[in-house]
């Protein structure tokens, strides 16, 4: 770069594309709709702005990667902002979508080739990352089963079905078994063998997860760049419970307060806060002094379901989901369906034999309902605890764990919410007096939008790219 043109990159790249006083700004938009990482929309807004520099200081039409067309046609919506950003390349950059005229492909490879030589002469090597793949859940790789295999195991109906089917050879096979052991050795059989189970479902499962999980974040560089919001949703899977975090360390920073006044907690401006804060405090922040009357119970619901909290639970069920649909996992799920269709079969065998040969049944069908509602439970909260403990684990030695709740989180400790749980009781939330405006302002999408023209439609409609024009 000559003088002139590292001037005007460092322009264009400390170009804020955000504001402080929007709650629904230009990234939060960008991660929410697309379901993109904090850290992956950063470096996708960042590849567009080199994308866009390169625009200005070439003569012959560029052409973006699918992920940095994503951030220009939403850049184009944000009227006011675009033009002030031409107006700072010094080009008015157009937006030429592909139509797919005779010779279109050869100008388009063409810009391709040309991009790609103008991105090594200025930045040297590429994101591959945001370059190459066509979304944030496509570099998510993950080793994959065979689909049908996969569906099967989704479908509780058919996991039934076959268990049915596979019960009348199991009968045959367990009755000589059987015959031989009375009623009182059985139910202690039966027990112990239940506990066994329990410890060896433990172990499988724990390995799965913990192979699904190592995999998953040693193959993707961006799991291991997750901010500790999107770390705590992963592993709670509780927008509430992360709201709860934001409000009490509001509490104990003492930018919210239990007022003496109607029982209400208050927002104390007894610091200064700026524009670098925590963005998720500052939500709860500006919503209790939008709606001073909520209960701190209706607002914690009401702030969950903002685009900023929303768009870490999008990219935390992507995660599970891609965890929950690997080889490892798959194949951990295929050995605890086998060990509890072994015990079940040896319990139901027992009760099918019993009925044929009209034995009392009732202590055997009270032990069975119960084992099957311990079952039940285990895994709906063990299988949950697993996933959450594993995840921490491995992410663990990539994490700043300076941040006191993520900290507690990965150790496992208690965590107490004294001051919000006080106001939980009862309270409700009011704006103290004398309230000065450093808090982030709301705005929803139409807000967001209106500094756009009519032709904000027309350009998020674009399905492909051919590239970018002159002036």
């Amino acid at each position: 770069m000559n003088k002139e043109e590292k001037l005007l990159w460092e322009n264009v790249r400390d170009f804020k594309l955000d504001h402080p006083e929007e709650d629904y700004g230009f990234s939060i938009k960008l991660s929410y709709e697309n379901n993109w990482s904090i850290k992956f929309t950063e470096d996708a807004i960042l590849e567009y702005k080199k994308f866009m520099f390169l625009a200005a200081v070439s003569k012959k039409m560029v052409s973006p990667s699918h992920i940095i067309d994503i951030v220009w046609h939403l850049h184009l919506t944000f009227s006011e902002s675009y033009q002030q950003f031409c107006d700072l390349l010094g080009k008015n950059i157009k937006h030429i979508p592909s139509t797919g005229r005779v010779g279109e492909q050869e100008n388009l490879a063409n810009a391709v080739s040309f991009t790609a030589d103008k991105y090594e002469k200025y930045f040297k090597t590429k994101n591959e990352v945001i370059w190459t793949t066509q979304s944030f859940e496509d570099n998510i790789q993950i080793n994959k089963v065979d689909e049908r295999l996969n569906n099967i195991i989704d479908d509780k109906s058919k996991l039934l079905l076959i268990g049915l089917v596979l019960l009348i050879p199991a009968v045959m096979l367990w009755k000589p078994i059987l015959l031989m052991i009375d009623n009182p050795g059985f139910v202690t059989i039966t027990l112990f063998a239940f506990l066994g189970l329990i410890g060896i479902l433990d172990i499988v499962i724990g390995y799965s997860v913990k192979k699904a999980f190592e995999e998953l974040i040693f193959k993707n560089p961006y799991l291991r760049k997750l901010t500790k919001e999107e770390i705590i949703e992963v592993a709670e899977q509780s927008l509430h419970k992360l709201v709860l975090y934001k409000c009490n360390d509001l509490f104990d920073k003492s930018f919210l307060k239990v007022s003496d006044e109607d029982d209400k907690a208050a927002v104390s401006l007894k610091k200064t806060r700026t524009e670098e804060e925590d963005v998720y405090e500052n939500a709860v922040l500006n919503y209790i002094e939008r709606f001073p009357d909520d209960s701190l119970r209706v607002a914690i619901n009401e702030i969950k379901n903002k685009s900023l909290f929303k768009r870490l639970s999008n990219v935390a069920d992507l995660i599970i989901d891609k965890v929950l649909h690997s080889k490892e996992l798959i194949q951990g799920k295929i050995y605890a369906l086998i060990l509890l269709f072994v015990f079940y079969s040896f319990i139901f065998s027992r009760l099918i034999i019993g009925f044929l040969r009209q034995k009392p049944l009732s202590v055997l069908m009270i032990v069975t309902i119960a084992l099957l509602v311990i079952s039940y439970w285990y895994f709906s909260t063990v299988y949950q605890r697993k996933l959450k403990r594993k995840f921490l684990s491995e992410i663990n030695s990539y994490i700043d764990t300076k941040d006191d709740y993520l900290r507690k989180i990965i150790n496992n400790e208690h965590i107490i919410l004294v001051g919000t749980l006080t106001v939980l009781l009862g309270n409700q939330l009011s704006k103290a007096k004398g309230s000065s405006n450093w808090f982030f302002g709301d705005s929803s999408c139409t807000t967001s939008c209106s500094s756009s023209c009519s032709s904000c439609s027309s350009c998020s409609s674009c399905s492909s790219c051919g590239g970018c024009g002159g002036d």
